[in-house]
């Protein structure tokens, strides 16, 4: 017999409890947004309250459902609503697509495609609005290459946010490899050699110069008169044994510079006397097949002189560019072929001989006077090449008027500068002078060169530090004004299209033994006369360059 106290269910107690969990289950539905059946199903499964007989009764129980509400808004834009899509984000469309494939409701698929068609327009919209918004892109300003400028130039400064990855403090090792390299004209930044590659011993090998002659208390470049001093002139009095010793010397040198341009193995050099200044180019240079040479300032006396050597040259920088012939120089002179006939016709209507005269000399001067209007400046320059060039050379050379005899450059020849070695050649080096300069906020770091600065110093220069990854710098330079006429005339004659591309390969394949490397050679020998332009500031922008 069992002692123990049965528990009976009861049930109405049963009834109640099952009545509270469907008006539970009721108001769960209500929040969820599901069916009281799954609710009620879910309550049911998770239940441990109930027993066997209690869940049969609850089967048997007809479940009455709430009728659906035909004022309640469309299903599709209520869960668009509780899903909380967002129509601005890139990820909008596909949400649409995998609601519209994932859910349970009958949708209308005309309703969808209307509602993926509103997405894409507002998307569209939106793109639109941001590229008004975003600035259009502005390709970088500036061209890949410097110009060639043949004016010379007595000073240039360089500055740079960043320091210069060189100083003018150079070790034994770096002047010796720097020396060595401009001398024997090597790359020592690629060729395989023993010699010192930083970029001091690069730098010292830009700052070189061949010089002839070199008068250690004179400045001969550039020559300033009003610089002269009488002490330093009472110094440079010489006997006439020592003026002819000079000349000679100077006479060598000159010959052995020339002889080394005709056979190409010096791409040019300069000849700066007081008055003017010669510039003698080696065939293939700016794409010109044959040797060149051109001089500035001319005055008509020079010219004249020039011509009765039987020499033929232009004038590039006149209005008409022509070659002077001499009949021309007859008419200068008032030696007209038809002035006898003139002179016979004005006799003939009754005007005196005297009078005659002097129309004739009237006409003279005017034409003279023309002629002198273009004295000293840059329409004045001279342009010969080919064969005329060697007969230039030999009016110069034989000139005694080439050498002034007065002033405080008495007796002292032309100035020659080159950047290859020739008999009686003095190696020079540039004054180099650094500094940094601050404006109050930024710094910026300054290098000065002060000399004979040639057309492919800077070139090469700026490569360097290109090399060096200096990414922004600028130059400024001080330039012989009476020197610009040699950048004005460009190649100094037209060269015709189709002979331009034979022209340059000509200079590359003969040029090897100029002294200058592959990238500047190809610079100088390229025949578009765009790339010759005059500038005194110049802007270097991640490896671009603009110039004014």
């Amino acid at each position: 017999m069992i002692n123990a106290k049965m528990d009976w269910t009861k049930p109405d107690e049963v009834m109640k409890l099952f009545n509270f969990k469907l008006r539970k289950n009721a108001l769960q539905a209500r929040f969820t947004g599901t069916s009281i059946g799954e609710s009620q199903s879910q309550s049911f499964n998770s239940s441990s309250e109930f027993s066997p007989t209690s869940h049969v009764m609850s089967l048997s129980q007809p479940v009455t459902r709430k009728r659906k509400n035909p004022f309640l808004k469309n299903d599709l834009e209520k869960k668009l609503k509780e899903s909380s899509l967002d129509l601005d984000s890139t990820d909008s469309t596909f949400e649409l697509l995998n609601f519209h494939t994932n859910s349970n409701l009958k949708i209308d698929k005309n309703k969808a495609n209307e509602l993926l068609d509103t997405c894409l327009k507002l998307k569209e919209a939106k793109v639109v609005a941001v590229m008004h918004t975003v600035p259009a892109y502005e390709e970088p300003k500036g061209k890949k290459y410097m110009p060639i400028d043949w004016t010379l130039k007595s000073k240039f400064k360089i500055m740079s946010p960043k320091p210069f990855a060189w100083n003018v403090k150079l070790k034994a090792s770096e002047e010796a490899s720097g020396t060595t390299g401009f001398v024997r004209r090597l790359d020592i930044g690629e060729t395989g050699t023993n010699l010192d590659t930083s970029p001091n011993a690069r730098f010292h090998q830009c700052c070189l110069v061949w010089q002839h002659p070199s008068i250690p208390w004179m400045e001969l470049f550039p020559r300033s008169q009003s610089k002269m001093n009488v002490a330093t002139s009472d110094v440079v009095a010489l006997t006439q044994p020592m003026k002819d010793a000079l000349f000679k010397d100077w006479c060598n040198s000159f010959r052995s510079l020339f002889h080394l341009v005709r056979v190409r193995q010096c791409p040019y050099f300069y000849a700066c006397n007081n008055n003017f200044t010669v510039l003698f180019r080696a065939a293939g240079i700016c794409g010109i097949s044959e040797v060149q040479a051109l001089l500035t300032p001319s005055t008509r006396g020079l010219r004249e002189a020039i011509n009765n050597e039987g020499i033929k040259f232009y004038m590039p920088l006149k209005a008409k560019p022509k070659k002077t012939t001499s009949s021309e120089i007859n008419e200068l002179n008032g030696v007209a072929e038809d002035d006898e006939e003139n002179d016979k016709w004005l006799k003939s209507v009754g005007i005196e001989e005297s009078e005659i005269r002097r129309i004739t000399v009237s006409q003279v001067k005017n034409q003279l006077g023309r002629e002198c209007d273009l004295d000293n400046m840059h329409e004045s320059l001279i342009f010969v090449k080919g064969m005329e060039v060697q007969a230039l050379f030999n009016f110069l050379i034989n000139c005694k008027t080439i050498v002034t005899s007065c002033g405080p450059y008495s007796c002292v020849p032309p100035t020659l500068l080159s950047p290859v070695a020739f008999h009686g050649a003095t190696l020079k080096p540039l004054k180099v002078k650094d500094s940094v300069v601050s404006n109050g906020t930024e710094k910026f770091y300054s290098l000065e060169l002060t000399g004979p600065i040639l057309p492919e110093v800077l070139p090469t220069l700026c490569s360097l530090m290109i090399k060096d990854q200096v990414e922004k710098f600028s130059v400024s330079c001080a330039q012989l004004n009476n020197t610009k006429a040699f950048t004005l005339a460009k190649h100094g004659i037209e060269i015709e299209e189709e002979e331009k591309l034979p022209q340059s390969v000509f200079g590359l394949e003969n040029l090897t033994d100029c002294g200058f490397n592959k990238h500047i050679l190809s610079h100088f020998c390229n025949p578009d006369p765009d790339r010759i332009q005059n500038f005194e500031s110049l802007t270097c922008t991640d490896s671009l360059y603009t110039w004014s």
